[in-house]
């Protein structure tokens, strides 16, 4: 092999590595941003029922006795019985029952119940179902203030401040939240 033929062959060998390299760079960018969104649109799901508080912020006792509480998950395992419940529907109303469990997811993460990367493997499933199931972020809140409402009146629940509570979360979210994150985003399904 003549010293050209060696160049030649070096140079693209640099190139294919170089090359390489940059759709590395590249895939992992477009990954991370792809993430975010996912992040960003979970979110703006569960800020319908929560107006934008974020329950994995909780302190682990405050989050492990909320859960205990409202819904008898003393563990990881029945953590996970109450999601699964949830996502197979308990109410009759698919949106009620979503957006509260990726709050619950949330509230899992702040308990030390599940890690981040468990949370939005979970929630990104949760959020590719209601995608399917509604058009809109609008359409989402409706339907899960009716499913909201529905329970409620089954509880005797009366006051205001329960009864209200969508309603209350809409303007925020309609102004702040739901104008920069596209309801049809794709999440993320790694």
């Amino acid at each position: 092999m003549d010293y050209e033929s060696f160049l030649m062959i070096g140079a693209a060998a640099v190139a294919v590595v170089l090359l390489g390299v940059g759709v590395g760079v590249f895939t992992v960018m477009r990954g991370k941003r792809a993430r975010g969104a996912g992040e960003r649109w979970v979110r703006a799901a569960f800020s319908i029922w929560s107006g934008g508080e974020d329950s994995a912020s909780w302190p682990a006792q405050r989050a492990q006795q909320s859960l205990s509480s409202w819904y008898g998950a003393t563990n990881v395992g029945k953590f996970w019985e109450v999601i699964r419940g949830l996502r197979q529907g308990q109410t009759g109303n698919v949106a009620w029952d979503a957006v509260r469990a990726l709050d619950l997811l949330r509230i899992g993460l702040a308990a030390q119940y599940i890690d981040a990367e468990a949370c939005y493997d979970e929630a990104w499933k949760i959020g590719r179902d209601l995608q399917q199931r509604h058009g809109s972020w609008e359409e989402l809140a409706q339907a899960f203030e009716a499913g909201m409402r529905a329970w409620q009146q089954r509880q005797g629940i009366t006051d205001l401040q329960e009864t209200g509570r969508v309603q209350r979360n809409l303007p925020a979210l309609r102004q702040q939240i739901w104008p920069t994150v596209d309801f049809k985003t794709t999440l993320p399904d790694d």
